[in-house]
């Protein structure tokens, strides 16, 4: 059975190969966000870069600190497997299907945005 989440992508610029979305972007790129379906929330993930390319900025933890000072709605860290990353929660009570859409767009958006700050190309 496929999870309540899956219903709020209808949308053209959704792909989704659960738990993961493709989102799409207005100028033509792309950006995968995993779901994780919570008790009372859902989480949102997308990989930043990876840790191969995070080892080449040393100073990538200012960089996603100075980030979420100016971001809403996304947080941005290293994770444990030294990967940059972005996330962020909602909860289930009440939510609606464009406020999980919103969500996703911003969350893809910012990590596309980060990656090509820090790296000038679309990997992820």
């Amino acid at each position: 059975m496929a999870a309540d989440w899956v219903r709020f992508c209808r949308g053209k610029d959704f792909t989704i190969e659960e738990p993961h979305v493709d989102v799409g972007l207005d100028d033509g790129r792309r950006h995968r966000v995993t779901v994780e379906d919570q008790p009372n929330a859902y989480q949102l993930m997308g990989i930043v870069v990876r840790q191969g390319i995070v080892a080449t900025f040393p100073d990538a933890p200012i960089q996603a600190w100075l980030r979420n000072r100016a971001t809403m709605l996304v947080g941005f860290r290293i994770d444990r497997q030294r990967r940059l990353i972005a996330e962020a929660w909602m909860p289930k009570a009440g939510l609606t299907a464009d406020e999980f859409q919103l969500y996703l767009r911003r969350l893809a958006a910012e990590c596309d945005r980060f990656e090509y700050v820090l790296t000038g190309r679309d990997i992820e």
